[in-house]
Parts: structure tokens; C-alpha cells; sequence
């Protein structure tokens, strides 16, 4: 049986472009290694579009081990803003074991100023990039929201790594806070198949030593202490029985916001534990969607 349909045009194919390298950096074996990044696009290769797309940088969590394998992992959630029509860059970073901070952060500032220097390649609107990430991606989101400048590098330093905007979801602000709260769910008991020797925790390792024995780089580590004139809008989400990242981190960074006056969205999803399935609902979508809409 024939049939002519004539679809309403509602949406744009969606592309998928990976292997993009972005930077090269040494990691602590002595190699170098590429870092990647990963576009959904509304653009594809034979597409004559001449439009600028706003682009929003993701960023892995994975207690500092997922900027490798995991960078692009998350890409399927994210499909809803690219049909909205926003470019998702998912970058990735050197993770713990490769290096140690600031070289997380750095990495992730490369992926925006290189986004910014290839804007018209890529189709995307070089004044409109923002960030999100997820609970270690969350912390390094926080990092890029304060960005004054302390973790460039000179690589693509003709162009700026300001973001306009971030989204934090379930993630790190306070390194000491988070370290402290770890320590005493080994007292107690309750971090099973986890190493229980505090300098193999995730946050120490990325630190490259205990947070009481570098207490500056801790503090520079911490979203909570960046927050500045500059500090770009943030909207952040935590759930409420986060077992992994204890919400306190961001009922913390959020008061450090409002009192600094700063532009500052804060989402509690009752019942919710780290990365659940109730930050990936319509209702949690609508919010970023909304909030992207106005600030991005």
C-alpha cells in the first residue's frame, strides 16, 4: 500500500561528531594524550546552515575517573537540548591517575576557548557558551562559573573561557566538606567497597594529597570559595537522600550565593539519590530548559 504523509517539520536531524581533538597535554607516566571532545549537533557535514547555535560544554562525573570513557556517556539524556536547538560539547578531561588539579579545570577551559576560536567551523554562537556537569563534572562546572582567569592555560589564549551560564547537577563545592563527610562514612561504616585509606579517596587523589596538608589548593579546589563579581548565573540540582554527594554541599554553595548576591537557582528533588532517575524527568528537563532559555 502507497502512502503520502506530509510530517510537520518540529524539529532538526541531530548529528553526532566525535574524535574532535581539542588539546594535547602530558599526563603522569610521561605520554602525552589527546583530549576530545564530543558535538551534538543540529549541523552535520553536508548541512548548508549558516546559523550560530548557543552551545552548552557537558561534563562527566565518575569521581574524577570518568573524563575518559565516560565523557560522551551521558549524551542520550542530553538530546532534549539539542532539540532545543543547542549544541552539547561533551568534553572530555584528564582524570585522576593521569593528572592532578588544576589540570581537570584547565582541561575543561581548553574545551571552551577552543569551542570559542572554532565557533564558526562549528556553527555555534561564541558569546553564547555555557556549562553543565554532574556530581565531579557539578564540581568542575562550579570551577567554571567563578573562572577568573586562574586556571587558563595559553593554549587558544587569544579568546576568552567565560562561561554565560552553568548548570550544576548533584555536584561537589566545598573539597574539605566532602572529604570530612567521607572520612566519617568509613568510621561508621558506611562506604563499602570503597578504599578506606583517606589518600586514595577521589578528592585527595585529584588533589594530589590531603586536604589538611595542601589546605590552599583545597581551597582554590572549592567551587564555594571562587564566588566572585563575575560568578555567572548557576542553577543547581540535588537530591535529597544523595547518598554519594551529601546535599549539604550544595545547600552550602547556595547560601554562599545568595549572600554574595549573586544569580542563583536551587532545586531540592525530594526522595532523589545521586543521579537518580528523577533528574532526568520532563519535569527536572522543563526546569533546565527554562533556566537555559533566560540565561544562556
Amino acid at each position: 500500500m502507497k502512502t503520502v504523509i506530509s510530517p510537520e517539520v518540529k524539529r532538526k536531524h541531530i548529528y553526532l561528531h566525535q574524535g574532535i581533538v581539542y588539546d594535547t597535554q602530558p599526563i603522569l607516566n610521561g605520554e602525552m594524550r589527546d583530549l576530545h571532545v564530543s558535538l551534538l549537533s543540529p549541523v552535520g557535514h553536508r548541512t548548508k546552515d549558516t546559523k550560530k547555535y548557543p552551545c552548552m560544554v557537558w561534563v562527566c562525573g565518575g569521581a574524577w575517573r570518568g573524563g575518559r570513557e565516560r565523557a560522551a556517556e551521558m549524551l542520550p539524556e542530553l538530546m532534549y537540548l539539542a532539540e532545543e536547538g543547542i549544541i552539547i560539547a561533551a568534553a572530555e578531561y584528564r582524570i585522576i591517575g593521569e593528572a592532578v588539579f588544576p589540570a581537570q579545570i584547565s582541561d575543561v577551559l581548553t574545551a571552551v576557548r577552543f569551542l570559542r576560536i572554532n565557533a564558526e567551523k562549528y556553527h555555534i554562537d561564541p558569546e553564547r557558551i555555557g556549562i553543565i556537569g554532574s556530581s565531579a563534572g557539578g564540581h568542575l562546572t562550579l570551577l567554571a562559573a567563578n573562572n577568573d582567569g586562574q586556571f587558563d592555560t595559553q593554549t587558544y589564549s587569544s579568546v576568552s573561557s567565560q562561561v554565560r551560564c552553568a548548570v550544576d547537577l548533584y555536584g561537589i563545592a566545598d573539597i574539605e566538606a566532602i572529604y570530612r563527610f567521607n572520612l566519617n562514612a568509613v568510621k561508621q561504616g558506611k562506604r563499602p567497597g570503597r578504599s578506606n585509606v583517606p589518600e586514595e579517596f577521589p578528592e585527595c587523589m585529584m588533589l594530589g594529597g590531603l586536604p589538611s596538608d595542601i589546605p590552599e589548593t583545597a581551597k582554590r579546589a572549592g567551587g564555594i570559595n571562587g564566588i566572585w563579581e563575575h560568578t555567572c548565573p548557576v542553577l543547581v540540582m540535588h537530591g535529597s537522600e544523595d547518598r554519594a554527594v551529601n546535599i549539604e554541599q550544595s545547600e552550602m554553595y547556595y547560601h554562599a550565593m545568595a549572600e554574595a548576591g549573586k544569580d542563583i537557582s536551587y532545586y531540592v528533588l525530594k526522595g532523589a539519590d545521586h543521579g537518580s532517575d528523577e533528574f532526568f524527568q520532563e519535569e527536572t528537563r522543563e526546569i533546565i530548559r527554562r533556566f537555559l532559555r533566560e540565561k544562556l
